[in-house]
């Protein structure tokens, strides 16, 4: 546990710097993106209530993405936790990988992208949220800051991607799709 909390102060510090400094670009490297998600596993196993079940459900054929490791971890630790803390004392959240095909992202289409789902079965977003919930401030817990998921989507407009989410009662989807290096072309 020491390794990992010295590991975290050191991410969190770096970031930190990023948000309140000018805007560094991105440091892209080649990741295992299950990596990074096993570490946001850890983190949020640890912070969880006993009853929430927390599980993995990876796709082994996506291959390694150029990624800013830090920031990504942010970005999925940002949606981990929002969902462990939407289901309150019990519940279940499934991290999950897949390879999405002829997915759109913003204006452009790719062959393939990386989606990475944070799925819950709390009691979902607030329908007035739907609209604004990427937005800074905007938060339907009580002593939340509305950061998360802002600075969340932020990281993956950086890198080319977007978090889309799709939600009711009983069924929470936090979708970052990423694309794949090369494979894309313009949507009509």
């Amino acid at each position: 546990y020491t390794r990992v909390i010295i590991g975290e102060a050191d991410r969190l510090r770096v970031l930190v710097d990023s948000l309140l400094g000018p805007v560094r670009p991105i440091r892209r490297e080649p990741v295992n993106v299950h990596e990074l998600i096993d570490h946001v596993y850890r983190l949020a196993r640890a912070e969880a209530p006993e009853a929430v079940v927390i599980e993995r459900d990876y796709d082994p054929s996506l291959p390694s993405l150029a990624l800013d490791r830090d920031l990504m971890v942010q970005a999925m630790l940002n949606l981990a936790r929002n969902a462990v803390q939407a289901l309150g004392e019990r519940g279940a959240l499934t991290l999950r990988s897949r390879a999405l095909t002829h997915a759109t992202i913003g204006a452009e289409r790719h062959r393939v992208v990386a989606s990475l789902q944070f799925e819950d079965n709390g009691p979902g977003v607030p329908a007035e949220l739907g609209e604004t919930i990427f937005y800074p401030l905007v938060t339907a817990r009580a002593g939340g800051t509305g950061l998360g998921l802002a600075v969340a989507q932020d990281i993956a407009t950086r890198h080319g991607g977007i978090i889309e989410f799709d939600s009711r009662p009983g069924r929470t989807v936090f979708s970052l799709l990423l694309p794949l290096e090369n494979g894309h072309e313009q949507a009509a």
